[in-house]
């Protein structure tokens, strides 16, 4: 038996009578050390505060996110350690076909109504999956994936059960996916594909060609998926942002409503929804789906003033004046919970100018806070509703600006298609802008691929060096890492030969102190960096 009082375990469930049925069946074998929370969002707050052992979820929480969203949310946020071991727990019959669909999918799942021999049978079954993947997790923890991957590969190679076989596929994908290799990753997918037909291995195929600029193959894919798996909102996210990024904007949107039909009272979809409408030029039908979130997320601890925001920027650009100082007032009372903090403040009082045919001062609020764009806390959503007050401003106040922010915040932003795609469509009415926009991602990535032929050609200080100056104009998170990345692999290779390495490892720390702490890799980064040689700084 691996449990043991030790043992520490999450419940996710907002019913006080199966919380107290699942705390009783776990201390009958000994474990004791469970916490309980009743929602996804305090869920959250607590993954990022402690590392447990064992998460126990309900798949439906109520309002807000599914237990399979939330499962999602945690891993692609990078704050869920790889040795945790996920079970759902649920009700509904249909999760199987959820679960065989899902891109991240749980350890295990258990059906109710379920006897306490059951659960620890699944939780014992979860854990040898996990003692099979653990030298790989721990490579990973120590933010070495090269390593990690090649493990998971000989794993795959070596491991007669075809089920293992599979999870070290599934993930070591997922991690060259994550480390820029979609190659190799690709053909893992298609050597899955080939065997029988799964959902997620589909989908990561669909991701890749998408990355790639096949957006029509993409499409098809996407299309297949929806109709095999008609659940798979994932696949329906996707596809929306391939449309957006094709231009065609209305019939996202479309998908998008079908995603929310799916799940009609979550709140983060709906938001979503709403989100998208917005950039996508329906302000006015934004308004609807953001004000249905408000009304379903108001009375919940993941309620945050970012939705008052976006249904503040609905109700500007639609014309509909009667609330927008309201809401700007409710807006500053929450500010200090507002990512971007200063800056969204100004673009609502912005927002709020323009729709009041208030324009010059509305060019005073963004200009009082431009330079926040560089700000370590400015996020992508907060760049993209500062850049769309900026296209509404009449030319003929200052037609330079617009485009000189778009250049700077595509730098920031822009790491792949996605991102650049969003920022094309919120500047689709203002040429400049638009253009500096595209011409600020074009250098990101010919000087990127400049820095990969680099290190492919075994000058990795070169590319190291070349990676740091562009993280430091650009600002660019996904650079700073690779950057980051390779001045590590730089360290410890010069530490090994006793060689000095201070000015990399002042480098490192610049950038370990501007990347976001709570990131899974940067983490790792950390973890490495602890680990050199002192005597070579």
């Amino acid at each position: 038996m691996p449990f043991d009082a030790n043992t520490t375990v999450l419940i996710i469930e907002d019913s006080h009578t199966v919380r107290q049925g699942l705390r009783t069946m776990l201390s009958m074998a000994g474990i004791t050390r469970s916490d309980a929370v009743t929602n996804a969002s305090e869920a959250r707050n607590r993954l990022r505060g402690k590392d447990y052992d064992v998460v126990l979820c309900d798949y439906n929480l109520g309002d807000g996110m599914d237990g399979q969203e939330l499962l999602e949310a945690m891993r692609k946020d990078g704050n869920l350690p790889m040795s945790t071991i996920w079970i759902m727990i649920t009700g509904e019959r249909h999760y199987e076909r959820v679960v065989a669909a899902a891109e991240m999918a749980p350890d295990d799942y258990i059906l109710k109504p379920f006897a306490s021999q059951l659960l620890l049978d699944r939780m014992n079954l979860a854990h040898l999956r996990k003692t099979f993947l653990s030298p790989a997790h721990k490579l990973v923890a120590q933010g070495k994936p090269e390593q990690a991957i090649q493990v998971l590969m000989q794993l795959a190679r070596e491991v007669a059960n075809p089920q293992y076989r599979v999870d070290a596929q599934r993930l070591a994908a997922e991690l060259l996916v994550n480390e820029g290799r979609q190659g190799e990753a690709l053909a893992i997918y298609q050597e899955l594909l080939n065997l029988r037909v799964i959902p997620w291995a589909k989908m990561g195929v669909a991701r890749i060609v998408a990355e790639q600029g096949e957006t029509q193959e993409s499409n098809s894919l996407l299309r297949e998926i929806i109709a095999d798996a008609p659940r798979y909102t994932d696949a329906y996210d996707l596809l929306a942002q391939n449309l957006i990024d094709d231009g065609q904007y209305q019939t996202a949107a479309i998908v998008l409503e079908k995603a929310v039909a799916i799940s009609p009272r979550n709140f983060h979809r709906l938001k979503s929804c709403g989100t998208a409408l917005l950039r996508c030029g329906d302000p006015a039908k934004a308004s609807e789906y953001l004000q249905r979130a408000v009304e379903i997320g108001r009375n919940n601890s993941f309620f945050g003033p970012d939705v008052l925001v976006d249904l503040l920027q609905a109700f500007s650009e639609s014309g509909q004046t009667q609330q927008l100082d309201r809401l700007q007032a409710e807006i500053a009372a929450r500010s200090s919970e507002l990512p971007g903090g200063q800056l969204t403040m100004a673009v609502c009082r912005a927002l709020t100018a323009l729709a009041q045919k208030r324009p010059s001062d509305a060019l005073t609020q963004l200009q009082s806070v431009a330079e926040e764009l560089r700000a370590r806390e400015t996020d992508f959503t907060s760049a993209q509703r500062f850049l769309a007050a900026a296209v509404r401003l009449p030319e003929e106040l200052n037609s330079e600006l617009p485009p000189q922010w778009g250049h700077s915040i595509a730098l920031r932003f822009a790491d792949g298609r996605h991102e650049l795609g969003t920022l094309l469509e919120i500047a689709h009415k203002h040429p400049a802008c638009h253009e500096a926009i595209q011409t600020a991602y074009d250098t990101l990535q010919t000087d990127s691929n400049k820095a990969v032929e680099l290190a492919s050609n075994g000058m990795l200080e070169e590319a190291a060096a070349m990676l740091y100056l562009l993280s430091q104009k650009t600002l660019n998170e996904r650079i700073s890492m690779n950057a980051c990345a390779l001045l590590l692999r730089t360290c410890e290779s010069r530490s090994k030969l006793n060689q000095a390495f201070a000015e990399e490892d002042k480098q490192v720390m610049q950038l370990l102190n501007w990347l976001p702490e709570d990131n899974e890799r940067v983490r790792g980064f950390v973890r490495r960096h602890q680990a050199l040689d002192p005597d070579c700084v």
